[in-house]
């Protein structure tokens, strides 16, 4: 053989030993450091060698569905501004479910005021009084001239009269 190949048989071979003694070297030290710790410490949450979204998501209660998800305070920001959402983008403002056509107030004391309200979603139209409910959760508590107070679930908004005129 010619000296070129016997230099380029022992450079290969010096290589290969020479990784196989570092990462025999390597392994050493990771198992003598893990044969010095104490096997009966119990991990805390400053032993953890995991980051503290790890930490406190598996010690956390396990998610039930994606609104439980998102009211997580880490992922909270993550869900308000989107990524992938159009720049200027806002969440659309909550529709009124029913809408006043008008309002039927008496001059004696003997009827009681009425009101004409139109359902947004199911365009069918309801003729209410004081105390009538709309659905389950929604009850008409008082009627006025131009403007009728709804109740759901204890809170109270107003309905006013819209007296622009339609354009469809």
């Amino acid at each position: 053989m010619s000296t070129k190949h016997l230099k380029t048989i022992v450079f290969i071979s010096i290589s290969v030993l020479v990784v196989l003694t570092f990462g025999f070297l390597g392994t050493r030290r990771v198992q003598t450091a893990a044969s010095t710790q104490p096997q009966h410490e119990t991990l805390t949450e400053t032993t953890l060698p995991v980051s503290p979204r790890v930490f406190r998501k598996s010690l956390s209660t396990p998610q039930d569905s994606l609104s439980d998800f998102q009211k997580t305070d880490f992922y909270r920001t993550i869900v308000d501004n989107n990524l992938f959402r159009p720049l200027g983008w806002c969440p659309p403002r909550p529709r009124e479910p029913y809408r006043l056509l008008g309002t039927l107030i008496p001059t004696d004391g003997n009827t009681p005021p009425q009101a004409i309200l139109q359902s947004a979603t199911a365009r069918t139209t309801y003729i209410v009084r004081i105390g009538d409910k709309l659905d389950k959760a929604t009850t008409v508590t008082d009627i006025q001239p131009k403007e009728i107070l709804l109740e759901t679930n204890g809170k109270q908004r107003t309905l006013g009269l819209n007296t622009s005129p339609m354009l469809k």
